[in-house]
C-alpha cells in the first residue's frame, strides 16, 4: 500500500494523512491496533482472508462491498491521467485516453475500473513504478490519484503534468468480515 496518504518514512514507520486519520479513529475508541505496510495485493488479500485484519486506503466499490465491513470515509481521491511534462498527448475526454497504454497498479480499484472499460492497462506491484515506466516511454499515461502523481514525481525529480481528472472516490478502512459489525459501527461513530 504505497500512497502519499500512507507511506513508510524509514522503512518501518507508516506515516501520512490517512494513517493519521486511522490512528485518531482507533485512539478515540481505545481499541488496540497495529499498522504495517505491505504491497497492495498482499494487504487487500490479508484483509479479505485474515481474522481481525483491515486495510486502508481502500476505494469502496460495488465489487468489494460484500467482502468487507467499512469504516469511513477517511479521505477522498481524485483519479487523474498524468503524462510526461513534455508529452504532446492531449485529452479532450475520458474516451480519448483509450487509445493509449496506461499505467496502473495491480489490484487497485482505479486499474480495475479502467480494465473493466477495456483500457490497455500495464500493471505494476507499486504505483510509483509507473513513474519509471512513464519516464522510460513504456506507458503513455499514468492513471493515479491526484496526490500520488505529484508526490512521487517530486520524490524522483521527474516532471509530469495532469491531463484529465476523470473520477472522484472516497477511501475507507476495509475490515475482514470477522470483525464484529458493532466494532466497525463504534469506530465509525467515533470517526464522525
Amino acid at each position: 500500500m504505497r500512497h502519499p496518504l500512507t507511506t513508510a518514512d524509514d522503512g518501518k514507520t507508516v506515516v501520512g494523512s490517512a494513517t493519521e486519520a486511522i490512528q485518531e479513529m482507533f485512539n478515540r475508541t481505545g481499541m488496540e491496533y497495529t499498522i504495517a505496510l505491505f504491497t497492495w495485493m498482499r494487504a487487500i488479500t490479508m484483509a479479505r482472508n485474515d481474522k481481525d485484519t483491515c486495510v486502508y486506503s481502500t476505494t469502496r466499490t460495488e465489487e468489494r462491498e460484500k467482502d468487507f465491513h467499512w469504516v469511513g470515509p477517511v479521505a477522498s481521491s481524485n483519479w487523474v491521467f498524468f503524462a510526461k511534462a513534455d508529452s504532446s498527448i492531449k485529452l479532450e475526454s475520458f474516451d480519448d485516453a483509450k487509445k493509449y497504454k496506461v499505467g496502473g497498479y495491480r489490484g487497485d480499484a482505479l486499474a480495475l475500473y479502467l480494465k473493466g472499460l477495456k483500457f490497455t492497462v500495464d500493471e505494476s506491484y507499486y504505483d510509483d513504478q509507473n513513474l519509471k515506466k512513464l519516464e522510460g516511454g513504456r506507458i503513455d499515461l499514468w492513471a493515479t490519484d491526484s496526490q500520488n502523481g505529484p508526490y512521487f514525481a517530486k520524490k524522483k525529480n521527474v516532471k509530469i503534468k495532469p491531463l484529465l481528472k476523470f473520477k472522484q472516490t472516497e477511501l475507507y478502512l476495509a475490515c475482514n468480515l470477522s470483525v464484529p459489525p458493532d466494532t466497525t459501527a463504534t469506530i465509525n461513530k467515533k470517526h464522525q
